[in-house]
């Protein structure tokens, strides 16, 4: 695979999750914003777990991706990276088709390049991605999926999900087909 066909993958799964977003999702509920509100500051009386789960898994992703793309020698992707934590894989999947596919991996020296390279903080990913991944199976599936099926924001923060973990594929993919070892 050549650096082009991860751009056009790239591209094609941006596309794909615009479409989706766009011309399959339900209608948006009303409540939307007052749901992503109480979510934010921990209130989960009356929510639904499983969706609880997933937004906060949705947050787990950005800083994770943040930690693999740390090498990257661009500093345009953290534009990318930071609104992908309030747009998730429609704000990544842009720079994925801009990002220099296969250029050579960059020992990060600055002090956040430092940080995403913690051990300590890719252990707290881990967990934060279990935790939550453990309260989206088992809080509350079949209300998850009656909101689903009928409300957008789950619907397409699903989608959101897929979509991210496809361009996490990419980037391991890429390690191992484009980047030479070190």
């Amino acid at each position: 695979m050549k650096a082009v066909h991860f751009k056009l993958a790239s591209l094609t799964l941006w596309l794909a999750l615009l479409g989706v977003a766009i011309f399959s999702s339900p209608p948006a509920s009303p409540d939307t914003n007052a749901v992503i509100a109480r979510m934010m500051k921990g209130q989960l009386e009356g929510l639904n777990l499983s969706l609880f789960g997933l937004f906060n898994l949705m947050g787990v992703w950005p800083a994770a991706l943040a930690v693999a793309l740390r090498f990257d020698r661009s500093r345009w992707k953290w534009l990318f990276i930071v609104l992908s934590f309030a747009l998730g894989a429609f704000a990544l999947l842009p720079w994925f088709v801009l990002r220099p596919w296969g250029a050579p991996r960059v020992q990060p020296t600055s002090l956040l390049g430092r940080l995403l390279s913690s051990r300590w903080l890719m252990l707290a990913l881990g967990l934060g991605a279990v935790v939550f991944a453990g309260l989206f199976l088992f809080g509350d599936l079949a209300g998850f999926a009656t909101l689903f099926a009928t409300q957008q924001f789950p619907y397409v923060m699903s989608f959101d999900f897929l979509a991210t973990c496809l361009a996490a594929g990419l980037l391991g993919l890429e390690r191992r087909m484009l980047v030479t070892p070190r």
